[in-house]
């Protein structure tokens, strides 16, 4: 019940404030000045008559003007004195009684008394919100508003705006930062994702400068070496490609998470019956954009960014797409009219065992496409297929 100690103590405080207060009117308001005037004035007016300086009846005359200016002095302190005193003491009735009463019994109510407090080490080690995450990264900005040399903070942020989706900031941010630290393999790198990302998986001329620039750099980025395979295969350079992946294939260790993808890739170019990768997206999904793949990346003949985020390391790659979700259902609570959205949407959701969401996609896609009976049906065969009620 340390709470309780801690409730009393405060009011000893506030009591010890508010005594000297009430205490203070009936000394101070007085009026000690004007009565010590008077008084002093009706003595000299005895003393001038003893004297034979002043006519006795001049004399009488002011010693009754005197006296009744001191009458009046004397009466107007006191009802002041206890004017003021009545209203401290009221203060602190309210502030040691009426205070209490109402905030104790609110707190008891609202607040969580029994509630242990968190140990240090927890609350250093507790991982922030999304809400803390976003408020850092506003922060981190007006640092960098304030001061456009620290290359550093660019480089924290330019990952967060990538996962997010602001694709042409994590640009800039890791162009900032390549500028003002220094280049580095892995500082090209990301840089040349990023831009291939905002491409759509393409692997830009801009992109394959930053790829080929980590690489003489680290010839043993096998990011960068990936995405030139990937490019050259882009611009119809086949034998190139090959090259490329069979060097990965040949340099890899037997445990790399990346040699599957590039099997596939050589698998591809040489024209081989690649073993379908599980849960790929089938050719008409594709085609008719129907979603995402059923899976955790989207990756067929026809899909380069899809290839692309399959290279990517497991935990960039589901921050990616859980981006590129959260990017397309901002989207369409914008303009929904689109229909290939809202399937890629329901699909994406069922992908990612969010059934909640998912049914909420189809009723939010009921609503937008009302009256647009072809498009509408293309929802419901969807919701059927996967078995999403609403």
């Amino acid at each position: 019940m340390m709470w309780l100690v801690f409730a009393l103590l405060t009011g000893v405080a506030v009591m010890a404030v508010l005594l000297p207060l009430a205490m203070r009117g009936e000394a101070s308001d007085a009026g000690a000045a004007d009565i010590a005037f008077f008084e002093e004035q009706i003595a000299e007016i005895e003393r001038e008559r003893a004297e034979g300086r002043l006519d006795p009846a001049e004399a009488e005359a002011a010693k009754t003007e005197a006296a009744r200016r001191l009458l009046r002095a004397e009466a107007a302190p006191k009802a002041k004195a206890r004017g003021s005193r009545r209203a401290a003491l009221a203060a602190a009735l309210a502030a040691i009684v009426i205070v209490p009463a109402i905030s104790l019994p609110l707190y008891l109510r609202l607040g969580k008394v029994d509630m242990p407090d968190m140990p240090l080490t927890a609350r250093l080690e507790s991982q922030p919100d999304r809400g803390d995450l976003a408020g850092a990264v506003a922060r981190i900005e007006q640092h960098l508003r304030e001061r456009p040399e620290d290359g550093r903070g660019f480089e924290v942020v330019a990952p967060y705006y990538l996962r997010t989706g602001r694709g042409e900031d994590a640009i800039d941010a890791y162009s900032k930062a390549l500028k003002l630290l220094g280049a580095t393999a892995e500082r090209h790198a990301n840089l040349g994702q990023a831009r291939m990302i905002v491409a759509e998986g393409k692997v830009t001329p801009e992109a394959r400068k930053d790829f080929e620039a980590a690489l003489a750099l680290d010839p043993a980025n096998v990011m960068s070496a990936y995405y030139l395979g990937l490019g050259a295969e882009q611009a119809g350079e086949k034998d190139r490609a090959v090259e490329i992946f069979a060097k990965l294939e040949a340099d890899a260790p037997a445990d790399a998470a990346y040699l599957p993808a590039v099997k596939r890739r050589l698998a591809e170019l040489r024209g081989e019956n690649a073993q379908r990768p599980p849960f790929a997206q089938a050719p008409d999904q594709q085609e008719s954009g129907q979603g995402l793949a059923r899976g955790p990346v989207a990756e067929g003949p026809a899909s380069a960014q899809g290839k692309a985020i399959a290279a990517m390391p497991a935990d960039q790659r589901a921050a990616m797409i859980r981006g590129m979700v959260d990017n397309l259902a901002a989207r369409l609570e914008s303009s929904g009219d689109d229909v290939e959205g809202w399937l890629k949407l329901i699909r994406a959701y069922n992908v990612l065992a969010e059934p909640e969401k998912a049914r909420k996609a189809v009723e939010d896609a009921r609503k937008a496409l009302a009256g647009r009976e072809a498009e509408a049906a293309r929802i419901e065969a969807l919701a059927k297929e996967l078995n999403i009620g609403g």
